[in-house]
């Protein structure tokens, strides 16, 4: 049997507390994993101001990426209307039939589990371990949960944690009121909370001053899962060498392969509402393919989050996914440099990978010629629908190589 700890919760946001009591519970019970569990529409907290399941979803994953026992969690997130507990873990029985499923919650909470929803099913689907914390010491729970087991048949058991006096409803009054969270959250939460301007804080926009590769990096961060961040840094790096290759600007390049991504985390239903916010002009063919449309909105996320206002490296960024024909230098090593980073590893046809990255730093042209010729084969190959202005970017460097 696997042994596997839920954590379930708003999380608006998830804070240092959370963590403690999923390490507590996962060290104490030699539990597998413990899955953070985020809900969509909790019934006891409807009248409260929760952050969108985006947001709580990505603070979440943020503040657990670097934990090898700690897994994400969408599962009542995805579904509709109102989720139980005792509904959730009945589903997860079902479908997991060869895990032991323990479920990690707070002693306040210990206090109202008999007016949970069906309490006396939940304990048939799981054991109940109840950590110490906000005020009630471990043997105030196990005395309680000797209690609940005695009287609904099921098992519950006590966690020991040092006191951490912290919930989620005091964060938000503070940061409503201007005060540091320092301490309470991961930082990397804390940070997404600024860039997002969430539970009444002013949205991040990064001073004159703040404008270096520090600063960016710690915004980027805190936006972007770990794969995602690495693969912005390779370019970022590519970049900046392809550009001393080929006589450009290092920096202006290194800044552009910062940012191209900028916009990526978004999801996106997300993307498109702030397109049209922002008034960006998508075509049908993106409104059905947003993963072609993070460019565009990351050069605008460029100049109004981290005040960029270099017009060639908003170009370089809006048009890095499908290139556009003409394409100035420093537009060519940026779409070079996404493709060739040393971090992707992927089999290309026509042109092997090794060999593009050869090429573009001896052959600019030509190695973007390479990219996009690997580019419009997949997709014919894959039968995806081509975005025309990678086809026309294709054939401008197509018969450029035909006049070599």
């Amino acid at each position: 049997m696997i042994k596997i700890g839920i954590l379930g919760g708003t999380f608006n946001p998830i804070h240092n507390a959370h963590l403690a009591m999923a390490q507590a519970a996962y060290e104490q019970y030699g539990l597998d994993e413990v899955w953070f569990m985020p809900s969509g529409s909790p019934p006891h907290k409807k009248n409260k101001k929760i952050a969108s399941a985006e947001h709580r979803k990505r603070m979440v994953q943020f503040a657990i990426d670097d934990v090898a026992h700690f897994r994400f969690s969408d599962f009542e997130l995805r579904r509709e209307g109102t989720t139980y507990t005792r509904d959730t873990l009945k589903l997860l029985c079902e479908r997991n039939p060869k895990s032991q499923f323990y479920f990690i919650l707070g002693g306040d909470s210990l206090r109202d589990f008999a007016t949970w929803y069906h309490p006396e099913e939940i304990v048939r689907y799981c054991r109940i371990l109840a950590v110490a914390r906000n005020g009630v010491s471990f043997e105030e729970m196990e005395k309680a949960c000797k209690k609940y087991s005695r009287e609904m048949g099921g098992e519950f058991l006590p966690v020991q944690m040092n006191p951490i006096v912290i919930s989620s409803e005091d964060i938000r009054e503070r940061i409503g009121k201007g005060m540091s969270v320092q301490g309470l959250c991961p930082e990397v939460v804390n940070r997404y909370i600024s860039i997002h301007g969430l539970y009444g804080r002013k949205k991040l926009k990064l001073k004159k001053d703040e404008r270096d590769t520090k600063h960016i990096c710690a915004c980027l961060q805190a936006s972007l899962r770990p794969k995602r961040y690495l693969h912005t840094l390779g370019v970022s790096d590519t970049a900046a060498n392809l550009a001393y290759c080929h006589g450009a600007d290092g920096e202006r390049a290194r800044l552009a392969g910062l940012l191209h991504d900028c916009a990526k985390y978004y999801s996106d239903e997300e993307m498109i509402a702030l397109c049209d916010r922002y008034e960006i002009a998508l075509t049908d063919i993106e409104r059905k393919n947003p993963a072609l449309i993070h460019g565009k909105l990351g050069a605008c996320l460029a100049k109004k989050r981290y005040g960029v206002k270099d017009p060639e490296i908003a170009s370089a960024i809006r048009c890095h996914t499908t290139g556009k024909p003409g394409m100035t230098l420093l537009e060519k090593i940026l779409y070079a440099a996404d493709y060739i980073e040393p971090e992707r590893h992927m089999d290309c046809a026509p042109y092997p990978l090794d060999l593009v990255r050869r090429t573009c730093f001896q052959d600019l042209d030509r190695g973007v010629w390479m990219i996009l010729t690997n580019t419009v084969t997949f997709l014919e190959q894959s039968e995806n629908e081509t975005d025309p202005m990678t086809r026309e970017t294709w054939e401008y460097y197509d018969r450029k190589m035909k006049k070599i």
